[in-house]
């Protein structure tokens, strides 16, 4: 079986947005929720490294293609978050005292703007190939055994 990455952003966009609806109640059994769904999301990723495709990800695009595909456009979010925090970490060891919250200050609102200007370009991205492109919309990769 071959990998795609429509697997990783499908899954990353679920994680996105049910972590978004939850993250809305603000309390603390939600950010437990949150934090157990976050370690859930990485171990399905794992889980696909090794082939093992979660059939959950394959129902939600055979059932709902439209909105997986706008699930897919927002779901590097999950992947680019870990991987900003990881060079922010490593900026913040290089840089060391106060200098480092300047730094990550002067850096951030950039990165910021950035993100919300791919986030809105992801999802115009998305609309456009469900309403103009038309094109097939399921993904292209099959689990083993079905």
């Amino acid at each position: 079986m071959r990998l795609c990455k429509d697997e990783f952003l499908l899954l990353g966009g679920m994680f996105q947005a049910t972590a978004l609806m939850i993250s809305l109640f603000m309390s603390e059994m939600a950010y437990a929720v949150i934090g157990l769904l976050y370690i859930c999301f990485w171990l399905a990723v794992v889980a696909i490294v090794f082939n093992w495709v979660p059939k959950f990800v394959f129902r939600m695009n055979d059932r709902f293609p439209r909105i997986s595909v706008f699930l897919a456009s927002i779901g590097w979010i999950p992947y680019f978050t870990v991987l900003y925090a990881l060079v922010s970490t490593g900026v913040d060891f290089l840089v060391s005292g106060s200098d480092s919250i300047t730094v990550f200050l002067n850096n951030y609102m950039s990165v910021y703007d950035v993100y919300m200007a791919a986030i809105v370009i992801s999802l115009l991205y998305a609309a456009y190939k469900v309403f103009y492109k038309k094109e097939d919309l399921l993904m292209v990769c099959e689990p083993i055994g079905r």
